[in-house]
């Protein structure tokens, strides 16, 4: 009999199971259309997040029911 015990299986809730590899450049590079894009489609969104009065939503970020006006 061998004293050598089996390897354990490793599972996904192991963190030995995941590797994370990262290929991309340090900073990624973003170009001008998308950060036009970004600030176009986020930028209400963005500066009621980081604005400093709390609770205080742009209107057109605000979610609307099937059916209501605008």
């Amino acid at each position: 009999m061998s004293s050598k015990s089996a390897p354990s299986k490793v599972k996904p809730s192991d963190a030995e199971f995941w590797t994370v590899e990262n290929g991309l450049p340090d900073p990624i590079p973003i170009s001008k259309a998308e950060l036009d894009a970004i600030e176009r489609y986020f930028g209400g969104l963005l500066a009621a997040v980081f604005e400093s009065k709390p609770g205080a939503m742009p209107a057109d970020t605000l979610p609307h029911r099937k059916g209501d006006k605008r």
